[in-house]
């Protein structure tokens, strides 16, 4: 083994490449893509580029800039803002207050398809709310000069005004590389929700459908979080939409509980609702179906309190009157089970009840508390009035200090739908942290053991609103602070489970430790590696150790979560092991300024672990005598 260059990256691209690769290795010469003999492996599927055929696209003035945006390394990186979060060393919880296209970036290798659920509340582009003003050469800047990292004049949050002759050429060149980038985050089964109204939901669907396929649209559900209505335009408008994609096929969205609802019917099993055995669609008849049609025989001398009467597949003296699917639309119908499984469930799940022209019906005992979901969700709990009551409620000294926010519970049946009780929920439009609340009430009811992302962006609270005056200068504070009244009243109303999270770690995005990464404008990866392989010096100076180790942690692949213990068998050196699950490999990471030998004898490192530690810690002699034992990195 060699010693190699700790080299920065947050691409995922290379490991697209590596596939293509795989399958079609002609095409690859030095390393790099031979487009024409790509072209001819493909054969057919490439277009003559002398065709004049027209296809279907969507586009807009910026929209190659936006998605090179996409791929453009980021500047940043992200540090532990230690004692603003709970519980911080024994919680996976995390809340990021940055830019989300720049965290969004930061997160690709970290948890790339890892996320099963993703929520968000983008602007609705009303020309009254605020986005996010992308430079397309300089993201990180704008965002530094926002929270007054750097000395400069400027923000990355402008109002998208009407009369903009750009208007939705600004929110769809903001949407777009954050949609590309939050795609990569998906698990295989993960599905993705999004708010919207009528400004931009017909745009919003357009890049969804290129960014995750036509193919993988879920529905277009109908929220009505007005009842009352906005009395303007001409029409009260009492709903929103929640856009849902997911990313493969493989998604399964869950049914949702059936709210207020009591079974007709109990027996020793539980309650249960009578539905017919026959199947009502005729496309399913005893020509496609004939295995099921067959009789049942059922026994009227004796009838339960509910007056339903015992059955059986073979006719006795007892058992004697024969029940057949009849005909529909003079179409001879089938049963919905074959008779294998109607004879494990004869008087257990299936029964018999008389109807009012004497005849007899085979019914099943339904027994579901869930139904699928509806594409109109019209529950009064999820009205955005709600949501404003529980944050007054949370924020009990102050008024209202965010304007329109989601209902929990809104959340919370979108959480049943999407997600399973070990999840990762993403949320990279915050807000008040609305997302967060249901995470955690939800698994207070289930126990279940979902774990929240919240990105926000500090956007400036106004100075006469009620937020700035209540002391929260910015969005991001508001969250934080709504998290921990959440937690903080979970402890006190319940008796928590022991392994219940009830916990958040916050991180705050700065500039990259790293020199030429953080300078870097262009979009060429090989030449920013090869700039950053020349410096003797990478790292700025007044780095510190603990904001250090996290970028090389998440330059490693290894999330914000990962438990991260010092080792206490040695003592020459600091030496910090990183662990998680989501990795077969630790981290051995120690950034003094010079690794004793003792350190190297005693580390437990295996031929799969990795030791990173600065290059100026290692002797010569160190190097050589390390690189034929173990895989190390030096930065």
């Amino acid at each position: 083994m060699s010693i190699e260059k700790f080299q920065p990256s947050y691409n995922i691209y290379p490991e697209r490449l590596l596939r293509l690769k795989s399958i079609f290795p002609e095409a690859f010469t030095d390393g790099k893509v031979n487009w024409e003999i790509l072209k001819e492996c493909l054969g057919d599927f490439v277009e003559d580029e002398d065709s004049s055929t027209e296809h279907y696209s969507f586009t807009w003035p910026g929209k190659k800039d936006a998605r090179r945006l996409s791929g453009k390394p980021p500047q940043g990186t992200l540090i532990p803002a230690k004692g603003e979060g709970v519980e911080e060393e024994n919680t996976e919880n995390l809340f990021i207050e940055g830019d989300n296209l720049e965290v969004l970036k930061l997160l690709q290798k970290s948890y790339a398809g890892r996320i099963k659920m993703m929520y968000i509340d983008p602007p609705y582009n009303t020309g009254n709310d605020f986005i996010y003003n992308d430079n397309f050469t300089q993201p990180l800047e704008e965002y530094l000069k926002l929270t007054g990292q750097i000395d400069a004049e400027g923000t990355p949050l402008v109002s998208n005004k009407k009369a903009s002759g750009r208007f939705h050429t600004k929110w769809l060149n903001m949407m777009y590389p954050r949609l590309l980038l939050a795609r990569n985050l998906l698990r295989d089964d993960g599905v993705i929700f999004m708010s919207i109204d009528d400004n931009e939901v017909d745009n919003l669907k357009k890049i969804c459908n290129e960014i995750f396929g036509e193919e993988n649209f879920v529905a277009q559900l109908c929220a009505i979080t007005n009842r009352g209505g906005r009395d303007y335009g001409g029409i009260a408008r009492t709903h929103e939409y929640i856009l849902i994609y997911q990313r493969t096929e493989n998604n399964i969205l869950n049914e949702v509980p059936k709210t207020d609802y009591k079974f007709p019917f109990e027996d020793s099993l539980g309650g249960f609702e009578a539905r017919e055995l026959r199947n009502r669609n005729i496309r399913f008849n005893v020509n496609n179906r004939p295995n099921l049609f067959y009789p049942f025989y059922v026994n009227t001398s004796v009838t339960d309190k509910y007056g339903f009467y015992q059955i059986s597949l073979e006719k006795t003296k007892e058992f004697c009157i024969e029940v057949c699917p009849k005909k529909s639309q003079g179409v001879q119908t089938v049963w919905r089970w074959g008779k294998e499984k109607s004879q494990l469930n004869l008087n257990t799940n299936i029964i018999a009840k008389q109807i009012y022209n004497g005849a007899f019906q085979i019914i099943e005992k339904y027994r579901k508390s869930t139904k699928m979901l509806r594409s109109v969700l019209d529950d009064k709990e999820i009205v955005t009035e709600r949501g404003t009551e529980v944050l007054k409620g949370l924020f009990k000294n102050f008024g209202l200090i965010y304007d329109y926010p989601k209902s929990h519970k809104l959340l919370k049946y979108l959480l049943h739908i999407g997600s399973s009780e070990e999840s990762i929920i993403l949320d990279f439009f915050a807000g008040s942290a609305t997302t967060a609340h249901a995470v955690l009430d939800l698994n207070k009811e289930d126990g279940g053991n979902r774990k929240f992302i919240m990105v926000q962006v500090p956007e400036p609270c106004e100075e006469d609103s009620e937020a700035y005056k209540a002391g929260y200068k910015n969005i991001a504070e508001i969250g934080k602070e709504r998290i921990r009244r959440v937690i903080k009243k979970i402890k006190e109303e319940n008796k928590p489970e022991e392994d219940q999270d009830l916990g958040f770690k916050v991180f705050k995005l700065q500039k990259s430790h790293f020199k030429e990464w953080q300078d870097y404008e262009g979009t060429d990866i090989g030449e920013l590696i090869e700039l950053f392989s020349k410096q003797e010096d990478s790292l700025t100076e007044g780095w510190k150790k603990e904001n250090l180790i996290v970028e090389v942690i998440l330059q490693e692949g290894f999330p914000l979560h990962s438990k991260i213990e010092k080792l206490k068998d040695i003592t020459t050196n600091v030496v910090q092991k990183v662990t998680c699950e989501f990795c077969e490999h630790s981290l051995f990471i120690s950034l003094d300024d010079e690794i004793k030998q003792e350190a190297i004898d005693k580390l437990p490192i295996s031929d799969k672990d990795i030791f990173i530690c600065l290059d100026r810690a290692l002797t010569d002699e160190q190097k050589v005598r390390l690189s034929d034992k173990k895989i190390i990195k030096t930065i």
